[in-house]
């Protein structure tokens, strides 16, 4: 009799102790939801606008919501003229963080608490960053050696951020 109490509870404790996946709250890290309710928030009519978010875990697809996080983050964005990689300054050798570029700063701002940003720019060729631990994140070539850029012409352009060095793909 002690014997088939101890198994009871032994297993009555093991299906409570069920580990729970579910700890993303889908409110706050729901990426689409974020970039849609980010759309109806611009005001600016000529420049760039968009969500800045983070991605990180294990996000190899198929992407299984409990392993690989997307969610909207508050960080601050810089604008610079268009840098070429011999005019940065790499910190540590990630290729994606820099501690500064010797083009000029154009536009800065910082995102809601919702990943959303938005700038007046106008028409040209840029390079855009986020800071990120003090560093500039720039995870982008154009091919011709040019940092994370964009060009620019006019009106309104979504242009959204996503930080992907913590993420495993």
């Amino acid at each position: 009799m002690k014997k088939l109490s101890f198994l009871l509870i032994f297993i009555t404790t093991l299906i409570q102790c069920k580990k729970d996946n579910s700890t993303t709250d889908p409110s706050v890290c729901n990426i689409e939801n974020a970039r849609a309710v980010n759309a109806t928030k611009v005001t600016i009519t000529n420049g760039i606008w968009g969500t800045v978010s983070s991605m990180e875990g294990n996000c190899m697809p198929p992407t299984n919501p409990t392993y690989c996080k997307h969610c909207p983050v508050k960080r601050t964005i810089q604008v610079y003229q268009y840098t070429l990689q011999n005019q940065a300054t790499p910190y540590g050798n990630s290729g994606v963080f820099f501690d500064s570029f010797s083009t000029a700063l154009v536009a800065q701002t910082t995102a809601d608490d919702d990943g959303f940003f938005q700038m007046n720019l106008p028409a040209g060729h840029y390079t855009i960053a986020i800071i990120e631990n003090g560093k500039l994140y720039a995870n982008g070539s154009d091919g011709f050696g040019g940092i994370t850029a964009f060009t620019h012409t006019s009106g309104t352009q979504m242009l959204n951020l996503t930080m992907t060095y913590k993420a495993a793909f």
